[in-house]
């Protein structure tokens, strides 16, 4: 374990959330919790100048160029509740996503959450481009099904 003066590595690491708020996507469930559940759909809502796409139903990988490679995947699933994803190999920080399912009539309340580790210079760097990914991810879901 690496100290600095009077600190842990592991104190300074902390995970950082980022949500998005309660979406309402107006399709039932099911339909949502199929499309999110297969990552040959993600690439749909990732922005256009993401490269290298790979993807079967639970993995996926791709760079952001500039930035990084990164890759994933459905680690547990429960039908119409929740989706468990976890970064997967070698990604520059470990992080978790996850989509929380509510039933409302024939529409859908959608959360997603994401949190990664991160140091706290990086989290002052990283914080705002991060948000804006599970904005960006809410927006496209919700252009999806209008």
């Amino acid at each position: 374990m690496i100290r600095l003066p009077g600190l842990l590595l592991t104190e300074i690491i902390r995970m950082a959330k980022f949500e998005s708020s309660d979406l309402h996507i107006h399709t039932d469930c099911d339909t949502l919790y199929g499309f999110l559940s297969d990552f040959r759909n993600f690439e749909e809502l990732l922005p256009e100048q993401v490269a290298n796409w790979k993807s079967d139903e639970f993995t996926c990988s791709f760079t952001i160029p500039g930035f990084a490679d990164l890759s994933m995947r459905i680690n547990s699933k429960t039908p119409c509740r929740s989706i468990h994803i976890v970064s997967d190999g070698k990604n520059p920080a470990d992080f978790t996503l996850d989509y929380f399912f509510i039933p409302s009539g024939d529409d859908c309340q959608l959360s997603i959450v994401f949190d990664v580790k991160l140091n706290p210079f990086l989290k002052t760097i990283a914080s705002k481009p991060l948000q804006n990914f599970v904005n960006m991810l809410g927006e496209k879901l919700q252009e999806r099904y209008p």
